[in-house]
């Protein structure tokens, strides 16, 4: 059985009974039979009165000194280890905040380089562009081996920027803006790698013209590359600037190639009708025409995406009517 823990009451009864005793053998000394009023008053009212009463206030107010230091201690102790859990957090969230600083730089980074990427390879799809129309105008077939060829890479660089996209995505939480932004890239690249194939269609038209006189182009289809290229630009230029109002600009400029293929084709039905010889390379020449017209509607895309990217904003802002 656990005995009650005493206290300094029951001290004090102690003390007052080692004292009583004392103060009892003291007037024994000094008066072995005294009165009844000397022990009264010698006994009861100096001794167990007065004296004790000393006493014990001094017991008293040591006692409350010691608690009271032993109090201060506690709160000492307590304030220190307050500081220390101060401290710790205060180093836990510097320390987080520099990880979330540090993931964010890297987060931005991989971001940015993916941003390239995408512009890098836009400027190869414009090059293939390009080089597909004077392969076309000149009739040169290494030019045109050479687009077809290199398409491969095109496909290639567009599965590389996939996979950074998704190793963005799960290598650090990504804010809802750069999360969109990551998504609008791939629809991007998506959109360029099949640009790319229809500079490699006109490459594949050419060489089924083959060696031939070069086929008289009318102005239309220079025109329609021109205008397309253009929008290329342009769409790649307000990507990088996080430009909507010049991506939606960009999309109203895909009626005029659209007005030009409706030229071109009834320019080229009209040649048909008077010299039937003419269909095989004049319905070539269609194709090209329609792969412009197409080439132009994936940049409406892209402008598209960019508006997504940029603003969280999704709709068709420059629909083709084909």
């Amino acid at each position: 059985m656990k005995l009650p823990r005493v206290g300094l009451n029951f001290y004090k009864v102690l003390i007052g009974v080692a004292f009583s005793l004392l103060w009892a053998k003291v007037l024994y000394v000094i008066w072995q039979q005294p009165s009844y009023i000397t022990f009264v008053w010698f006994y009861l009212g100096l001794g167990s009165i007065l004296v004790k009463w000393v006493f014990f206030e001094i017991i008293d107010r040591v006692h409350k000194r010691a608690r009271l230091k032993a109090v201060e201690k506690q709160l000492a102790q307590s304030e220190t280890r307050v500081q220390q859990v101060r401290k710790d957090v205060d180093q836990e969230g510097s320390r987080k905040a520099t990880l979330n600083n540090i993931a964010n730089a890297v987060s931005d980074k991989r971001l940015k380089d993916i941003e390239e990427d995408v512009l890098s390879l836009a400027k190869v799809i414009e090059k293939a562009l390009e080089r597909s129309l004077q392969s076309l105008g000149c009739g040169d077939l290494a030019i045109a081996r050479q687009i077809i060829q290199d398409d491969t890479e095109v496909d290639d660089t567009e599965f590389v920027i996939r996979e950074e996209c998704m190793r963005a995505m799960s290598a650090a939480p990504l804010g809802t803006a750069d999360l969109r932004m990551v998504v609008a890239m791939l629809g991007i690249i998506t959109e360029l790698e099949r640009m790319g194939d229809y500079a490699e269609g006109i490459a594949n038209i050419t060489l089924m013209i083959g060696e031939g006189p070069p086929l008289d182009l009318p102005a239309s289809i220079p025109r329609m590359a021109e205008q397309a290229l253009r929008m290329l630009r342009g769409s790649m230029q307000s990507f990088q600037e996080s430009d909507v109002d010049r991506a939606k600009s960009i999309c109203r400029l895909d009626d005029e190639v659209d007005a030009l293929y409706d030229q071109t084709f009834h320019t080229f039905v009209l040649q048909m009708i008077q010299q039937p010889k003419l269909i095989a390379p004049l319905t070539r020449l269609v194709w090209v025409a329609h792969n412009l017209e197409r080439f132009a509607d994936r940049v409406t895309n892209i402008c598209e995406w960019i508006v997504f990217g940029v603003s969280g904003e999704r709709g068709d802002i420059g629909a083709s009517k084909y």
